[in-house]
């Protein structure tokens, strides 16, 4: 009888669990062996159900014990199994990819070259021709059901064609979510380029185009901004047109970014810090800095100011350091600053101390240096001039505007080319990485809204780069 108890103890407690193994032991009386109860009532000599008349005690079946355990064994290992996918879900991986194809063919459909670790199905997303990452010569169609591409070129073009695919696994039941609040650029999808190399053309070099935006966006939280509110609806606006852009380099990305990212087509994002399942905690503990693009950005290490004065010290301001990872495998030193404000000698300070970091880490490298200044060439004390020429920077506000020439006076203002923003974007070309910069422009208007007025209290400047990148992938 103890024997019977113990197993009914265990197969009660694997109900508990929710194994999902269902062990049913018939009642059995608890009186004595022989003693076959009273007449009258004993509440322990009388059966429980009608099953346990049906089956006398000797007939009860054999259960090995050995083979209960590993029962509960498996049904816990599925469940091992099922819950770790969900729970901690890993994040696809996508590979560049690069392709040949005659003038005027088409490449056939073409697998894509990414996996998935725990087996989920992948989908596939390529922008249409002629944006921010699709094909700028050509005509990509994605077969889901194959995880296939075709490209076909247009009939008279010859040279490289790059576009750039997102791998996602969200097909399945997981918590991308927990990914994506805790571990770099999301949980659940990956980046990669595809070059396609078009009839007659040099395959150790590859050419393209892209476009550098930076926008302080007056992301502190209300009543602490200076621009129109309400700040997550501007926010939000603010994401959905960056999406006209490569890349995009963000100032004051403290409170709303969620909203910045929802309507957002850039594949590739810097997590934001602190992580948005803590929203709306920004300030005091974000930088407020972040990357979006549609080139893979590659690690990220987010630096403090060692100095800061007033106000600024209610924010870790300081600078982030990435990597744009370029066709063809070579990458490019990607720098977000927000200097503190007011100029002089605590700006002063930010400059050197950036400085000597690229220095140490970005040594021979292609470099892109972008950010909220918050100092103009023509301030008392402005070391712009001596952090450019420490590093070999140039400021392709200068070199496109003032044919190289610094401005000392130019004038302050929202929108125009010739005046001087405090926002500002540098460039220098290295190892493997030739960079020029061909195009100019404050783009303060295409970030108004419907009345005309600033998103931001900032205007974005961008700036048109053309590239030369070794082919490291061949």
């Amino acid at each position: 009888m103890r024997y019977a108890r113990g197993i009914g103890r265990i197969g009660a407690l694997a109900v508990v669990l929710g194994l999902g193994v269902a062990i049913t032991i018939p009642a059995i009386g608890c009186s004595a062996p022989g003693d076959s109860g009273s007449a009258t009532g004993d509440p322990w000599a009388k059966p429980l159900s009608p099953s346990a008349e049906a089956f006398p005690l000797g007939s009860l079946p054999q259960i090995d014990p050995n083979e209960l355990l590993q029962a509960l064994l498996d049904a816990l290992a599925a469940i091992r199994n099922g819950i770790v996918p969900i729970v901690f879900n890993r994040t696809p991986v996508a590979t560049p990819q690069q392709v040949s194809v005659p003038q005027g063919g088409t490449t056939g459909p073409v697998a894509f070259t990414a996996f998935d670790p725990d087996g989920n199905r992948m989908t596939f997303r390529v922008r249409q021709r002629g944006v921010p990452g699709g094909p700028q010569h050509g005509v990509v169609q994605v077969d889901q059901q194959t995880a296939s591409f075709t490209y076909t070129p247009d009939p008279t073009f010859v040279g490289s064609d790059t576009f750039t695919v997102a791998v996602s696994d969200d097909t399945s039941l997981h918590v991308h979510g927990l990914a994506g609040y805790l571990g770099p650029f999301h949980g659940h999808d990956d980046v990669a380029t595809v070059t396609v190399f078009v009839g007659a053309t040099p395959t150790t070099t590859i050419s393209g185009d892209f476009s550098m935006l930076t926008y302080n966006i007056a992301g502190l939280p209300f009543p602490l901004s200076s621009a129109i509110l309400p700040r997550f609806l501007y926010t939000k606006q603010i994401g959905q047109r960056l999406n006209n852009y490569y890349v995009a380099n963000v100032q004051e990305d403290f409170a709303y970014h969620d909203f910045l990212v929802k309507r957002s087509q850039m594949p590739s994002q810097t997590p934001p810090e602190p992580p948005t399942l803590l929203w709306p905690i920004g300030v005091p503990f974000s930088d407020g800095l972040n990357t979006l693009a549609q080139f893979k950005v590659k690690r990220l290490d987010r630096q403090t100011w060692w100095q800061c004065s007033a106000d600024n010290c209610l924010t870790v301001k300081g600078f982030t350091y990435s990597q744009l990872q370029m066709p063809g495998g070579e990458t490019i030193d990607l720098y977000n600053l927000h200097t503190n404000t007011g100029g002089g000698r605590f700006t002063n300070d930010n400059l050197a101390q950036i400085t000597n970091y690229i220095q140490q880490n970005s040594a021979g490298r292609a470099v892109i240096v972008t950010g909220d200044f918050n100092a103009r060439y023509s301030d008392d004390l402005s070391a712009l001039q001596t952090f450019a020429s420490d590093l070999t920077l140039t400021d392709a506000w200068v070199q496109l505007e003032f044919g190289g020439m610094t401005p000392t006076n130019a004038i302050p203002c929202m929108v125009g080319n010739k005046c001087e923003l405090l926002d500002k974007i540098f460039y220098r070309s290295g190892q493997g990485v030739t960079l020029n910069a061909v195009a100019y422009s404050n783009e303060a208007p295409k970030f108004f809204n419907s009345k005309g007025q600033p998103l931001s209290d900032h205007s974005p400047p961008m700036v048109g780069f053309h590239y030369d990148v070794d082919n490291v992938g061949l």
